[in-house]
């Protein structure tokens, strides 16, 4: 297979794709689990890692990342105990929320990761929030804050984008595009032709 390695070393390399193969095989496993209905739930990210272990691999491990339910490369590529994100899934009280979800919906300051909004829309004025916070102390940080289809049509998903655009705050707002905001397929959600024509109107940058 022939790709751009850029200057990466070897070790890089192999590294990053570990990165990658690790939560496919947690995947994997959860959807069987799923089916012999030994877990009631499971969102499935399968397509997506490399989306969640770049950025992380990319960002310090004092920045803060905040995920959604799809996001499986961002707990295991900030290296959070199995013992305890198994546990966290099948609601016992060794996981991060007590036993009292069994999903994605928690964060751990220790590993800089702020629990997803179920509204999903909502996280990013947090983000907003957070980088601020840095932004106040001087110190040369980023926050991560990651979007599905639909949560780019909420009105906080627009307003905080606003505020750190006015601001200068050093927040990337991700946008994972899959086609559809649950049922609604994007091209029924805006008019422009892409989603990184919404960041013209803000005067921010957009990649694809």
């Amino acid at each position: 297979m022939k790709f751009l390695r850029k200057k990466y070393s070897n070790e890089v390399l192999i590294a990053l794709y570990e990165a990658l193969l690790r939560p496919r095989l947690i995947e994997e496993k959860m959807l069987i689990l799923l089916r012999q209905n030994k877990i009631s739930k499971w969102f499935s990210g399968i397509g997506q890692e490399a989306i969640s272990v770049g950025i992380t691999q990319a960002l310090d491990k004092d920045e803060y990342i905040l995920p959604m339910h799809r996001n499986l490369g961002v707990f295991t590529g900030r290296e959070l105990p199995f013992t305890r994100l198994f546990a966290q899934w099948q609601g016992t009280s060794m996981g991060y929320t007590k036993g009292r979800d069994r999903s994605f919906h928690f964060g751990t300051k220790e590993h800089h990761i702020v629990g997803m909004i179920s509204h999903l829309g909502p996280q990013n004025g947090v983000a907003d929030g957070i980088a601020l916070g840095t932004q106040l102390r001087s110190e040369k940080k980023v926050t991560v804050v990651f979007n599905g289809d639909g949560g780019t049509s909420q009105g906080d998903f627009h307003e905080a984008i606003n505020v750190a655009a006015v601001w200068s705050l050093p927040v990337i707002f991700v946008v994972e595009n899959n086609g559809y905001g649950l049922s609604t397929p994007s091209s029924e959600q805006f008019k422009c032709k892409q989603f990184i024509d919404k960041a013209i109107g803000y005067g921010i940058k957009g990649f694809r």
